[in-house]
């Protein structure tokens, strides 16, 4: 097919770069200047860090956990019909006997179907409150965000631990994402305030550094909440409860960074129409539809925007692969615990990518390359590892193979990062005023992250169960199925022209 251009009414081609020097410039010479935070943008960059860490602690102190939680709930339950004899006295059944394909079935179903539901949130709710923070602002919303959060793990414990009501049960817990829009209108909004602070020239770094939080959570919590399952789950589950609500608190000491309106510059943007009389006449609906169209013409007068955003959707849904390693390698070579530090392990390959790998790449291989063509080029180098990381998983027979392919792949995650600084050089090179795009160009891309997720839980869980099915070496069948997603992300990534 032909590459993707930018056809923004500048009569671009093939041969004409997207983005002109005088945009690359002049789009945001400081960021502080044109938002409401009188703070240094570092401080700022520095407050949403420490937010997201604590958040992030709490949802890898949960992640093995719960796993483990359900499984026990489900073998229980199992060995209740099949062998009595096993269940001990306190309802509890050994963790070596829940490996078995019955067990490791219905959890995969628990956990593809609890994906679908929160999927749902995920794809109707970021792009409403996203329009609501270009609007009103930034803070508030993401403060919802994370108390709907709080509130719908709040009930996952709830059910179970309290109420002891079926494990379906958990799946209201999505419920609570309508308060704020959950978990990816919270990360949406808290990158938007990174965005909203920092210089153009530094914003793929920042975004580096940014996206390092959760892999130091990811590098630090899992062998500690290996410890403490050894107690019993309810250990670090109980304590996700209390780093959670640390991230609530340090929300609220954030700074409002909606950007300012320039009293200097057209109001319109690019591409935008005024409202015609007649549609104004014809009523409110007529003239939200074409609110609405005006507000996202930044996607439709620009192909390459529009491809961008499609790999965020692919991408998300490969990536979902990876959420299976535990269970594919506790049901391959032993128990949960070992298989949970697999994250850990991923977790400090990526923060050696993050805080040295790209950051000498960008800042020393590409230094004479501008900023657009130098996050294209890491991007097809990291999709590139991504394919080749899921087809050594998809292949692994031994532990060996399976580590090897796990840092290949995980030398590739930097491409969520680096395509979300390249859409975000491309979106604001169309105005140089504002950047009041951004919080609904985050919010398409939450929609489109969410997107993928409502087709990965149940497709990664089906592929899983599948697997189990065929035999013990088409386990790998998930991460058959993300290398066929990443070769399309690629697609589109190579066609790119800035």
């Amino acid at each position: 097919m032909d590459p993707p251009e930018n056809d923004a009414g500048n009569g671009a081609s093939e041969s004409t770069r997207l983005l002109p020097e005088a945009s690359r410039t002049s789009a945001r010479p400081t960021a502080t200047s044109h938002t409401r935070s009188t703070w240094p943008w570092m401080y700022v960059v520095s407050l949403c860090v420490a937010l997201a860490i604590l958040v992030d602690i709490g949802e890898y102190l949960i992640f093995a956990p719960r796993i483990r939680l359900y499984e026990s709930i489900v073998c229980t339950e199992y060995y209740s019909h099949v062998d009595p004899s096993l269940v001990g006295q306190d309802g509890s059944v050994p963790e070596q006997l829940c490996k078995v394909n019955p067990v490791q079935d219905e959890v995969a179903m628990i956990f593809g179907m609890q994906l679908l539901f929160d999927s749902v949130a995920s794809i109707l709710l970021p792009v409403p409150f996203g329009s609501l923070a270009d609007k009103y602002g930034r803070k508030w919303i993401a403060v919802m965000a994370l108390f709907g959060y709080l509130l719908s793990f709040a009930w996952t414990l709830f059910s179970i631990g309290v109420l002891h009501l079926p494990l379906p049960f958990v799946w209201l817990s999505s419920l609570f994402f309508l308060i704020g829009g959950g978990p990816v209108t919270a990360t949406t909004l808290v990158t938007t305030i990174v965005a909203d602070v920092s210089p153009p020239e530094k914003r793929s770094t920042t975004f580096l550094y940014r996206f390092t939080s959760e892999l130091v959570a990811e590098c630090l919590v899992p062998p500690i909440a290996s410890i403490l399952m050894e107690r019993s789950p309810w250990v670090p589950l109980l304590l996700a409860v209390g780093f959670f609500t640390l991230g609530l608190f340090a929300a609220l000491g954030l700074p409002e960074t909606l950007p300012l309106p320039d009293n200097g510059a057209d109001d319109r943007e690019e591409g935008q129409e005024e409202i015609p009389d007649e549609i104004t006449k014809d009523g409110m609906w007529s003239k939200w539809i074409h609110q609405a169209k005006n507000s996202f013409s930044f996607v439709t007068r620009d192909m390459a925007v529009a491809s961008l955003l499609f790999t965020f959707l692919v991408s998300k849904v490969g990536r979902r692969s990876i959420d299976l390693l535990i269970q594919y390698a506790s049901k391959r070579y032993g128990t949960s615990h070992q298989a949970n530090l697999l994250i850990s392990l991923r977790a400090g390959v990526n923060i050696l990518l993050y805080l040295a790998v790209l950051p000498a790449i960008t800042a020393f291989v590409l230094s004479r390359t501008n900023p657009a063509l130098k996050d294209l080029s890491v991007a097809k180098g990291s999709i590139f590892l991504m394919i080749l990381g899921t087809v050594a998983l998809s292949l692994s027979s031994t532990p060996a193979v399976m580590i090897f392919g796990l840092i290949i792949y995980t030398f590739g995650t930097g491409f969520g990062p680096v395509v979300r600084s390249l859409i975000t050089s491309l979106v604001e090179s169309h105005h140089a005023s504002s950047t009041s795009d951004i919080g609904r160009l985050y919010a398409l891309i939450a929609v489109m992250e969410g997107v993928g997720a409502f087709v990965a839980g149940p497709g990664m869980a089906g592929a899983f169960r599948l697997g189990l099915k065929l035999g013990e070496n088409w386990l790998g069948l998930p991460f058959v199925v993300a290398a066929v997603l990443f070769a399309l992300a690629a697609g589109v990534v190579f066609t790119i022209r800035v």
